[in-house]
């Protein structure tokens, strides 16, 4: 069954690599790159790409009306062909944006919007198209997943699993819809938040999702191939409660196989161990969680942690996590081992910062702390020699009555010994990431840029403050294709880079 699966059919399947949402594979890393191209500037790329058996890239945007979605990339970032810009009129839309798309055995691509499921074949044209709210699916999905028999399907923002035929769309059981939890509030809109970057209504409803509020379910399934089990978290009983949820494929139905309450709002996708014995999940908090994959038993927590995206895992077992903006504290990435649930090494990365950036003079409420800092972006992606993470450098923004944020004045690509957590090099980035590295087996490397913190600070908090407390990093969004590189100066790690054309 794992033999046949599609799942192993390409290079960078979907928005965690794998199956298990490992974000990890076993391809070549460098200390240092050269960025080789920057493409789609001007518009939010929240996830991906994907890459397929050929290096040809996959990716989803999110501007509106006369607008492309889907965009079709080679290794040279020239493009190959683009979805039907939208109108409304049935074409891929504007909510297909947090997909990395799905890419099976035979080219196919997979993804959704709120108003459609969509296969499109290798070269752009359509296969088919299954009506969502013929099934009761209202708010489309996160991402896709392709089931242990090789349906692919998903479980939708509220609440809906599905799985299709891949050949024709058509449903394979009927839709399962999940216990009704209650989910938190939504989160309030930051103002500036992709600014000309993205559909304003589009944007309305993701950011919401994207820090695990107001819909029953934000995150995307894990599959085990061996077990047939997919897993997926959802809203639980309180706003502050979250239930781990086991569903299996059965003759002509979806079964929940187990049920696993815990506190805090979750916005952590599922990951598993590459034994397939545990899962991890996590919540808001910044709390890690491992639980038997087979009943849903506790087996640990670790904190601090990441408190959105997924944990990645080695193929030791290994389990990568890095903690946000904490009053008091530094953004830190951490090293799990698996059976106890302790750090084998945990670091921060505020030596860089102070390297590339200055201390600057507080400004009362807003910046009360005069060192920058360096924020661990909430997904690491793990290659063979090196663990690629980036990094958010600036100060420590506290508004009254709010959670910090970092206002960032350079981001890097970092790359981590995985051993013990040290800085090997780094590579400048144009804007700000909040998705994992994308890697394919060539050594190239790819960062989507979502742009969400860059073009807050930019557009919305900027004009509230004294030039002497601005960022000048102007949200750029895109992808960035970066390629292995030689430095003249090693010490520094520093490596020039020119940007071809843009599309």
């Amino acid at each position: 069954m794992t033999r046949n699966n599609p799942w192993t059919q390409a290079q960078w399947n979907s928005i965690h690599g794998d199956s298990r949402n490992s974000d990890a594979v076993p391809y070549p890393t460098a200390a240092h790159y050269a960025l080789k191209w920057h493409r789609l500037q001007g518009a939010a790329v929240l996830f991906g790409p994907t890459v397929d058996l050929d290096g040809n890239l996959y990716l989803c945007s999110g501007r509106g009306t006369n607008f492309s979605h889907l965009h079709a990339l080679d290794t040279d970032g020239d493009l190959r062909w683009e979805s039907e810009p939208w109108t409304n009129t049935g074409h891929i839309g504007p909510r297909a944006c947090p997909f990395a798309p799905l890419v099976d055995a035979s080219g196919a691509i997979f993804l959704a919007d709120d108003q459609a499921f969509f296969c499109v074949e290798g070269d752009g044209s359509p296969r088919w198209r299954t009506d969502l709210h013929a099934l009761g699916i209202r708010e489309g999905f996160a991402s896709a997943v392709f089931s242990a028999s090789g349906h692919v399907g998903g479980v939708s923002l509220d609440g809906f699993a599905v799985l299709l035929d891949r050949a024709t769309g058509a449903p394979v059981v009927p839709p399962l819809a999940l216990p009704r939890g209650t989910p938190p509030p939504a989160a309030s809109l930051p103002p500036g938040l992709w600014q000309g970057m993205m559909d304003k209504e589009t944007a309305a409803v993701l950011f919401p999702g994207f820090f695990g509020t107001h819909f029953p379910v934000t995150n995307s399934p894990a599959v085990d191939l061996d077990s047939g089990l997919l897993y997926i978290t959802g809203a639980g009983d309180s706003a502050m409660q979250t239930r781990l949820y086991a569903l299996r494929e059965e003759a002509n139905q979806l079964r929940i196989v187990f049920t696993r309450q815990f506190d805090g709002r979750c916005s952590v996708t599922p990951s598993l161990s590459p034994s397939g014995h545990q899962v991890y999940t996590g919540n808001h908090r910044g709390e890690l969680l491992a639980f038997a994959a087979d009943s849903g038993t506790p087996l640990w927590r670790y904190a601090p942690a990441g408190p959105a995206a997924s944990p990645s895992v080695g193929s030791d077992g290994t389990i990568y996590t890095g903690s946000n903006t904490v009053p008091g504290a530094a953004s830190q990435l951490s090293a799990i081992d698996p059976e106890t649930g302790e750090a084998r090494w945990c670091r921060d990365y505020d030596a860089l910062a102070s390297e590339l950036l200055p201390e600057r003079a507080p400004l009362k409420p807003f910046f009360t702390d005069p060192r920058p800092h360096a924020v661990v972006n909430s997904v690491q992606t793990l290659g063979r020699d090196h663990l690629l993470v980036v990094l958010a450098l600036g100060y420590t923004f506290t508004p009254p009555g709010a959670a910090p944020l970092t206002q960032p004045h350079q981001v890097v690509l970092a790359s981590i010994d995985p051993g013990d957590g040290a800085l090997t090099g780094y590579t400048r980035l144009p804007d700000t990431s909040e998705a994992g590295v994308v890697m394919a087996r060539d050594g190239s490397v790819y960062t989507c840029h979502a742009a969400l913190t860059s073009s807050i600070f930019y557009h919305g908090i900027n004009p509230l403050l004294p030039p002497s407390h601005r960022t000048a990093l102007e949200p750029k969004g895109g992808v960035t294709a970066l390629r292995p590189a030689v430095v003249n100066n090693p010490r520094s790690g520093r490596v020039a880079y020119k940007t071809n054309t843009t599309l």
